[in-house]
């Protein structure tokens, strides 16, 4: 049998639909026969998969990489169907499709049951092979994935003589001596047929940021920005041999980005620029300093067994270790929100995930079938602390300088157990006709610890109370099934259509639900007596089944590409946040929409493309009539163009991202005041190129017209936040102006 390796097999891979740093002699490469893994867990060309593949190729990432963007950035540009992204440390409401998506890095998950949105804060793009990402929902993969599918392929050693790469490169707005940023890279390599290793260092360091009139960008105290950043990722990976049929690959990493800010979000002496009538007192200032910042730090250990042979079968074995850390700088809690105290205060959470997964896969080829089965499991553990600083420092300070105080509890803690069977199955009906199909099949156990409500904690480390009842915690078990069947029909050696359904499932962040209670101190003996809290044993939260639908169709020829889908998805629950807690109501969903790209060569050295996902999310209200649903987490919908020229020593690229606008029905759906809005803008960005007789020059322009505008995240911050934790001139968020890039890289 031919050898499939899960993750480390020798692919040819080009870029499909995407624009890359190729010649003209390259653009004619059959990229139909491109490999993934991220559609079916093992190997498969494109043109075997019946839904929508984007391939990132490694010359796509250097070449946006390289122009200054980050990982969710470049997603973003060049997957049409994935949200804009915050610019910041969150990718929350930065879905796929208009719904969750599942991340992982050499198909190990960076997904959590408590659903903190960095999973793109998790590699940095010099270790990025390629990135894989299959648009709707897959059930393939289980929970969390009702919106699509991130693999990022990493970076491996190639057989052959000891090579190295190096990178150093910079950034700025030149606005004055706080801006600018720096980064430098290093990888060792070598191989031979038996073992292969790589060895990557990766330190990059940010400095202030600014916005497109030079004034400092607020920064982020809910999410987090990237500004005064110190980021490392460490990675090692090694491939062994055993023999002919048998293959063991390790992979190690190490990742932490760490801000160590001077500046902070100045309320005024003791708050005073909370309350509505002194706003103007709100202001960035230097002279932050806080006992916790803000930080993401993770360890991911992941070790994949492959034999060719093993009773007639193709057996995968991937074993999976992530331990990671996220802190948060210091939140206000003005004394006028939803969490009373004697007056306002500050805090910081912590929040610690680790989980142990096991995953096996056996594939079996007949003449005109494969069939493809195994077993899932994972352990997913929770848990957290949060600090409460010191109230009459931070608040004589204006929330400046933080010094912790107390510590407390944040959510409770939890522990997510699943187990999960699976089979997939191939067959190629005739010799145009391909249709595919399976069933998962998967149990979890959702343990939620006893716990004080966080703002009893609160009251009773300020005296208010001495003693509290806990809301009690307890456990719920899901079953359920997700099937996808799909076709695809070869209409030429080099276009498409297929037809696919499929069905996505998401577990709801039961942190944010369970654990809030009301008390009442009935006998005046400082004890908190609950009276009502949310039990997850009378109160058990529903998972989320989706049903998505595409129909889609892919070109490519010489000179022009295409791959554009139709797709629709229901659900019959809904998931918002009030005061930061999770609501799930049973209201249908549906999101529908289309993404497309094209490009296209002009001449051998001239390409265009343009990009465009338009989506629409609605909700039914009580009288079952359709509405359109919060921008909170709605998707809106974008487009991209770029033009670029391409010659053998150097390249130039033009492109364009456009958010459109979006609003909804809130005063229908919540009974507001007003309907919400996201105001939509245009980015520009130039991208370069220059080969050198050693190594490379890269070089590039963000927001080459130094547009001003308020970033998507920004805009939701205000809306989620505003409402319980302050003004939202606290959680404004400029984009960066006018940036410019330049940086070295050689391989040698």
């Amino acid at each position: 049998m031919q050898s499939r390796h899960y993750f480390y097999h020798s692919l040819v891979i080009t870029t499909l639909l995407s624009p890359a740093l190729v010649t003209a002699e390259q653009k004619n490469i059959e990229k139909l026969d491109s490999v993934v893994v991220v559609a079916s867990r093992a190997p498969k060309q494109v043109s075997d998969i019946a839904g929508t593949v984007w391939l990132v190729d490694k010359e796509t990432v250097e070449e946006q990489s390289h122009g200054g963007k980050n990982l969710s950035d470049i997603l973003s540009t060049v997957v049409p169907s994935l949200d804009v992204g915050s610019q910041g440390r969150t990718n929350y409401g930065q879905n796929l499709r208009g719904r969750a998506m599942l991340v992982m890095i050499d198909g190990v998950s960076l997904n959590s049951a408590r659903s903190i949105s960095r999973q793109l804060d998790s590699i940095d793009p010099f270790n990025i092979e390629r990135i894989e990402v299959l648009s709707g929902a897959t059930a393939i993969y289980g929970a969390g994935a009702s919106g699509g599918v991130i693999n990022i392929i990493t970076k491996r050693a190639e057989a052959g003589e000891l090579t190295a790469e190096t990178y150093v490169g910079g950034s700025s707005g030149f606005n004055n001596r706080n801006d600018g940023d720096y980064k430098i890279a290093q990888s060792i390599s070598a191989g031979t047929d038996k073992l292969k290793a790589r060895g990557s260092l990766v330190y990059s360091e940010t400095n202030a940021f600014y916005d497109a009139n030079g004034e400092l960008i607020n920064p982020d105290s809910t999410q987090g920005s990237l500004q005064f950043n110190e980021t490392i990722d460490l990675m090692g990976s090694l491939e062994y041999k055993l023999d002919d049929q048998q293959t063991v690959t390790l992979l190690a990493q190490h990742y932490n980005s760490e801000q160590n800010s001077p500046y902070g979000t100045y309320f005024g002496e003791n708050l005073a620029g909370s309350k509505e009538s002194n706003h103007d007192l709100i202001e960035t200032r230097k002279g932050f300093s806080s006992d916790r910042n803000l930080g993401t730090e993770r360890y991911l250990f992941n070790a994949t067994y492959h034999h060719e042979e093993v009773f007639g079968h193709e057996l995968i074995v991937q074993a999976s270790y992530r331990k990671e850390s996220f802190s948060y700088n210091p939140f206000i809690r003005p004394s006028g929100s939803k969490e009373p105290s004697n007056k306002g205060y500050f805090s910081a959470s912590k929040q610690d995930t680790d989980v142990f997964s096991l995953r096996t896969a056996l594939v079996k080829s007949f003449d005109k079938l494969t069939l493809s089965y195994g077993v899932d499991g994972y352990i997913d553990q929770f848990e957290n602390d949060q600090i409460i600083f010191d109230q009459n420092i931070s608040n004589a300070s204006g929330g400046l300088v933080n010094k912790k105080a107390y510590k407390i509890g944040r959510y409770p803690d939890t522990e997510v157990s699943s187990i999960a069977g699976f089979f997939q199955v191939s067959y190629q009906l005739t010799d145009r006709l391909l249709i595919e199909g399976g069933y998962r099949y998967q149990y979890m156990r959702n343990e939620v610890d006893d716990f004080i409500d966080a703002g009893i904690q609160k009251d009773i480390a300020f005296g208010k109370y001495t003693s509290a009842d806990p809301v009690p915690g307890g456990q719920t078990h899901y079953k359920f099934g997700l099937f996808n069947l799909g076709a695809v029909f070869d209409l030429t050696a080099n276009q498409q259509v297929w037809a696919n359904f499929s069905q996505g499932f998401e577990l709801p962040d039961t942190a944010k639900r369970y654990g809030d209670g009301q008390y009442v101190d009935a006998n005046g003996d400082g004890h908190a007596e609950l009276v009502k809290g949310s039990d997850i044993r009378t109160d058990r939260l529903d998972g989320i089944k989706t049903d998505s639908y595409e129909l889609g169709w892919r070109y490519t020829g010489t000179d022009l590409s295409v791959q554009t889908a139709l797709y629709y998805s229901e659900s019959d629950k809904v998931a918002t946040y009030k005061n930061l807690l999770l609501e799930l109501r049973d209201h249908e969903k549906r999101v529908y929409g289309f993404e497309f790209e094209t490009s296209y060569w002009a001449t051998d050295k001239f390409q265009l493309g343009l990009t465009g996902h338009y989506v629409k999310t609605q909700e039914k209200d009580k009288n079952g009539h359709w509405q359109r649903s919060l921008v909170d987490s709605s998707s809106a919908s974008k487009a991209g163009a770029w033009v670029g020229w391409y010659e053998d020593k150097y390249s130039l690229k033009l492109q364009s991202q456009t958010l459109f606008s979006l609003r909804d029905d809130a005063k229908r759906l919540k009974g507001k005041s007003e309907n919400g809005e996201l105001s939509g803008y245009t980015t520009v960005d130039f991208l370069g190129n220059y080969k050198l007789p050693v190594g490379d020059v890269g070089f590039g322009v963000q927001n080459v017209f130094n547009r001003e505008y308020t970033t998507i995240w920004s805009q939701r911050a205000q809306k989620l936040y505003s409402p319980y934790y302050g003004p939202e001139e606290a959680y404004d968020f400029k984009g960066r102006g006018r940036t410019f890039f330049v940086n070295y890289q050689v391989k040698y």
